[in-house]
């Protein structure tokens, strides 16, 4: 998101919140008029039935004969005044939903921007807006931040096989996978035509890895399984955040080991049991 859109945003939620302190000081007002309208109901209600006490005390003079008049302009008033809060009503609940609406469609467009429509995950904008977020929650809580690149390996193969709807499910079962296999708590990121990033906070570079040999497991079971014509076969590179790194250079380091990854045709194996399973970690990175 571009600092002009962010800017436009900020702003527009700023009015927003605005005129919903503005609804509130509205209500405010309406429930006091109410509680005077209650006032002067409950001392006509009260000159009507004790006309001697409240006529005496507050007005002497007053001609008894005007108190069906009184009554019935106080009916009148009754009613006009319901008529009113109805429609005063109306018009702030109407405000409220023109409100909500106007939030959910501002919150819509913004998903909508950050995210990759074709896999459902977080596109390369929104990695411009959580890298610094992630960095500052890392120095500050001192823990360790690692990220995950994947690149798909052959995938303009997938397409001239399948044709570009079969390179589009590609992604998307591999969009699945990553969702699968990584933490509520990871950020998965789609950064190029093939390649997706995966941010892991409070993990290390052995954790890290072990991630990666778990997406591995995961991706081998899933072909196995038969669950396309196609297999899905994925690089991977892992860097961790040193203090002092930027964007670009961390970018850099987690694309130079996913390549050294690619040369090598894959991610690294876990180690294996004895009777030829995989043995992933029981650590969840």
């Amino acid at each position: 998101m571009s600092p002009e859109q962010s800017q436009f945003e900020s702003a527009s939620l700023k009015d927003i919140y605005r005129e919903m302190q503005h609804l509130s000081q509205r209500d405010w007002q309406l429930w006091s008029i109410c509680a005077l309208m209650i006032v002067v109901i409950a001392t006509g209600l009260a000159a009507f039935v004790l006309p001697g006490v409240v006529w005496t005390n507050i007005f002497s003079r007053a001609d008894h004969q005007l108190l069906p008049q009184l009554f019935y302009g106080l009916i009148t008033l009754i009613v006009l005044f319901n008529i009113y809060i109805l429609d005063q009503k109306r018009r702030l609940d109407r405000t409220r939903m023109d409100l909500l609406r106007e939030v959910l469609e501002t919150s819509k467009a913004r998903e909508t921007a950050l995210m990759d429509p074709l896999t459902g995950v977080f596109n390369r904008r929104y990695m411009d807006e959580v890298f610094p977020n992630e960095i500052h929650k890392a120095v500050r809580s001192g823990t360790e931040l690692s990220f995950l690149m994947l690149d798909i390996d052959g995938f303009k193969d997938i397409n001239t096989r399948f044709g570009h709807s079969g390179g589009d499910q590609y992604l998307r079962d591999v969009a699945t996978r990553l969702k699968k296999t990584f933490r509520g708590s990871d950020t998965v990121l789609r950064i190029g035509g093939d390649e997706f990033l995966v941010i892991l906070p409070e993990t290390s570079k052995k954790q890290a890895q072990r991630a990666s040999e778990r997406l591995t497991w995961e991706t081998r079971w899933w072909n196995q399984a038969g669950h396309a014509e196609y297999e899905i076969s994925l690089s991977c590179g892992v860097a961790t955040y040193d203090q002092g790194m930027d964007i670009k250079q961390l970018l850099d380091a987690v694309d130079s080991d996913m390549y050294r990854s690619k040369m090598a045709r894959g991610c690294e194996t876990p180690a294996q049991d004895s009777t030829g399973s995989p043995a992933p970690s029981d650590d969840k990175a």
